[in-house]
């Protein structure tokens, strides 16, 4: 069976979680080089980094 095609287990939240990280670290780049809040705004909807699309236990907490 190929691991890629199964949806259960490790290998996925393993997946989710490192891609949650990256989101939140361009976030971060992003806030940094922003010239405003409405800058960071308009970024980070054109790029998709929105974090209530993140996955992660802390995006479900919010």
């Amino acid at each position: 069976m190929n691991e890629d095609s199964h949806s259960t287990g490790p290998a996925p939240d393993a997946a989710r979680r490192t891609h949650d990280r990256e989101r939140r670290q361009a976030r971060l780049v992003l806030a940094g080089r922003a010239e405003s809040a409405d800058d960071l705004a308009m970024l980070i909807d054109a790029l998709g980094l929105d974090p209530r699309e993140d996955h992660g236990q802390a995006a479900q907490r919010d």
